[in-house]
């Protein structure tokens, strides 16, 4: 059998890195082809500078729990930083490692995802999510029955039969006197019947939002389920993907793994001002924000120029009736929206609240009448970019 392996440097930093992935595995972190794909894909696309950039690049795309960050460290460590065994390992005939000697197959993999919840990155990923079963049932119950009153109405632009309405029934009056040898026998006003703006949400997907992003989908899942008619719902990481039909389901679990199937990059990098873009970039897309309630559910870290998503922000503030942003960070009582993004956009928000599960939702849901009946673009009153006293 022929020598699979590389010669010269390029050949011999492949085999390490895959004497690195088999030691992972070996290690009980269990990474799936698709994953190990996309890393061998960064490195050759993107060399990493140092041994911090390849340290972060494999972290965030392997890592499925940030539990098995000790374990991860040091067969990194023992791989990249003290120079232990480099001998690469025993590669079939297709290419990838074995986990044995030749002709030993290794176990099928399930699925894990990159990102451990703390940090944004740039990355992209492929795949899907297990979203989990949804146990707090009489929330999200509260939730559903919170959402029709919360919500802004607008006066329809067809008139209806009223007792008390602005103008009088012309036609309706006309057709009464013909029947009566021209009497007027009554009088029927119009007006414009009230019904609930569209409502937009906005989701972030990305590593950063790991552990919010099963009950931020379960919370769009119930404005969904209040406002059918009404509600659009996209989800944003590295890519913009709709995903009104498959959030529709009655049942949360159920809609979750549609959701799951559609979004393949959740728990991936983060580009907030590139979605918002391609969003607003269609005019399909574009109009649903067109007098409706804006709602983002998201941390806001943007990695890189913020300049695009402030721009696409302050566009979604003036196409919508009011932008309501939500992020986990902003549940802490010491959170300000410092970063050079969010506090850039802060004078486009209506408001900035935290919500991080469904009981901080519930709380921002109620709170939405207040907010909808004040001043626009109030955010910046509310929440100084900076602590009091500190340097600017």
């Amino acid at each position: 059998m022929p020598d699979t392996r590389s010669a010269g440097p390029a050949g011999l930093a492949a085999d390490h890195l895959w004497g690195f992935l088999v030691a992972l595995r070996e290690a009980g972190l269990r990474t799936a082809p698709a994953k190990r794909a996309d890393l061998l894909r960064v490195i050759a696309e993107s060399p990493p500078s140092g041994m911090a950039a390849l340290y972060w690049s494999a972290r965030i795309i392997l890592l499925q729990d940030v539990a098995d960050l000790p374990a991860f460290d040091r067969v990194f460590d023992a791989w990249f930083r003290h120079g232990a065994r480099t001998d690469p390992p025993v590669l079939r005939d297709d290419g990838t490692p074995s986990r044995g000697g030749p002709g030993e197959e290794e176990p099928p993999e399930h699925e894990a995802r990159p990102g451990d919840g703390t940090e944004a990155s740039a990355l992209r990923t492929y795949g899907t999510r297990d979203l989990g079963r949804t146990r707090e049932r009489a929330l999200m119950r509260a939730l559903e029955a919170a959402w029709p009153a919360a919500l802004p109405v607008t006066p329809s632009r067809r008139r209806r039969p009223s007792r008390s309405g602005d103008r009088l029934d012309v036609r309706h009056a006309w057709r009464r006197a013909h029947r009566h040898d021209g009497e007027i026998i009554d009088l029927r006003r119009l007006a414009r019947p009230r019904r609930p703006r569209r409502l937009l949400i906005l989701a972030d997907v990305s590593g950063s939002l790991r552990q919010h992003t099963p009950d931020l989908l379960r919370v769009a899942h119930t404005a969904l389920r209040a406002a059918p008619a009404r509600t659009e719902v996209f989800t944003f990481g590295t890519r913009l993907t709709r995903i009104t039909a498959a959030l529709s389901h009655p049942h949360a679990d159920q809609a979750l793994r549609s959701v799951s199937e559609l979004v393949t990059d959740a728990d991936g990098g983060t580009a907030i001002g590139a979605s918002l873009h391609r969003f607003l970039a269609d005019p399909r897309f574009a109009a649903l924000a067109r007098g409706a309630l804006v709602v983002v559910l998201s941390d806001g870290l943007e990695r890189g120029d913020p300049g695009p998503m402030v721009r696409a922000t302050a566009r979604l503030s003036r196409l919508g009736h009011r932008l309501v942003w939500w992020s986990p960070l902003a549940c802490s009582p010491t959170y300000r929206p410092a970063t050079r993004a969010m506090s850039a956009q802060l004078p486009s928000l209506d408001h900035l609240g935290g919500v991080r599960d469904l009981a901080t939702a519930l709380a921002e849901v109620r709170r939405l009448p207040a907010v909808l009946s004040g001043r626009r673009r109030a955010a910046a009153r509310h929440w100084p970019a900076t602590p009091p006293g500190a340097p600017r």
